[in-house]
């Protein structure tokens, strides 16, 4: 069925780290604690904070704003923004 298999194809996934391995899972199945990294290009698979570093993060769709933000150590990346600039790991808040 071709609308199955777009459906699977748009399902978001993350690159989560879980038993010291880093692995790719389905973005639903992340939980408050998760440690996941946030890459150029990717979306961000759920709110969570930076843990070191700096991210670019692109949140127009989500505030209609068409300048990438900076996001800094400690701070919040909202789940549906795209990272444009960077790679970080990030904690799962929700």
């Amino acid at each position: 069925d071709a609308v199955a298999a777009l459906k699977a194809s748009l399902r978001p996934e993350a690159t989560v780290k879980r038993d010291g391995i880093w692995k790719s899972i389905d973005a639903s199945l992340l939980v408050p604690g998760d440690l996941v990294l946030l890459s150029t290009g990717a979306a961000v698979p759920a709110d969570c904070t930076v843990c070191e570093g700096t991210l670019e993060i692109d949140q127009s769709s989500l505030t209609g704003e068409s300048i990438p933000i900076s996001v800094f150590k400690g701070e919040l990346c909202k789940m549906g923004s795209t990272v444009a600039r960077g790679e970080v790991e990030g904690l799962v808040m929700s």
